[in-house]
């Protein structure tokens, strides 16, 4: 489906056979939805009339509830998750609990406090989620990236008159072999090109400012690497990330605080 629609991703958002169209005004929502009936005529899709909701400043998308203010939680995925019980008896309900907060990972395991002291602390920040920002396209944009031994994370900001506002998070877990081989500093790339990855839609059509504190990732991005087997991964992330126009800023470690928690233990 990915593949049908991928010459409109600026205005549309495709998972499996669920879309989401946005647009700034109805009149530019009535040609994108023009564009996406002649698209589904070509390719023969049939699209069922009971499913499709038209022109609405408010909707329910895969989980989430979205309109002009913001991005929060539908209710009935916050319930789930305060009634979930503190303590899980077994692998079954804590895949099915990681399930519902989209996290998961498989390791042997035994249950501790700490563990019980986790999902309360992750019910009770499921409970209180801040709506994330939607970018404008006026809007300056910032990217923050950070990767330690085992965690990368990155955060989507966008400046205000009082300072910076999140709009979206991404992070994850190196393999258990790319924790062991690979050097921080390629990790650290890793981040950004997760990043770059993660919102194409609000990062391709703009120039924007990435902000790490790694020194080394603005060579890995600007400087031209010789053409090695060993490197032939980082080549890659380096020709994809040249599709992005963006200002390249070194900072602090202390100045990099929401990407930096987000690869510690009580981040992501």
């Amino acid at each position: 489906m990915d593949n049908l629609f991928k010459d409109y991703f600026e205005f549309m958002f495709v998972y499996i056979d669920d879309i989401l169209i946005a647009s700034k005004n109805m009149k530019e929502h009535i040609k994108h939805l023009e564009i996406f009936s002649d698209a589904c005529y070509k390719e023969g899709l049939v699209l069922s009339e009971k499913k499709a909701t038209i022109a609405v400043n408010k909707i329910e998308f895969l989980g989430i509830l979205i309109d002009e203010a913001g991005i929060e939680l539908q209710e009935h995925i916050v319930e789930k998750i305060r009634n979930f019980p503190d303590i899980l008896k077994d692998k079954k309900q804590l895949q099915s609990f990681l399930g519902v907060v989209n996290f998961a990972e498989s390791a042997k395991w035994k249950w501790e406090e700490i563990h019980t002291q986790r999902i309360r602390e992750l019910k009770q920040v499921c409970n209180n989620l801040p709506k994330l920002a939607i970018p404008q396209d006026e809007d300056e944009l910032v990217v923050y990236t950070d990767a330690n031994d085992y965690r990368w994370a990155a955060v989507l900001m966008k400046k205000t008159t009082t300072g910076e506002e999140p709009c979206r998070y991404t992070g994850g877990l190196f393999t258990e072999q790319q924790a062991k081989v690979w050097h921080i500093n390629e990790k650290e790339f890793f981040a950004v090109w997760k990043a770059f990855k993660k919102w194409p839609l609000f990062l391709l059509a703009k120039e924007f400012t990435l902000k790490v504190d790694n020194t080394n990732v603005k060579a890995f991005l600007k400087n031209k690497l010789e053409s090695k087997i060993e490197k032939a991964r980082i080549i890659r992330w380096q020709a994809e990330c040249q599709y992005y126009c963006y200002n390249i800023v070194v900072i602090k470690s202390h100045e990099n605080v929401l990407a930096d928690f987000l690869t510690r233990d009580g981040g992501l």
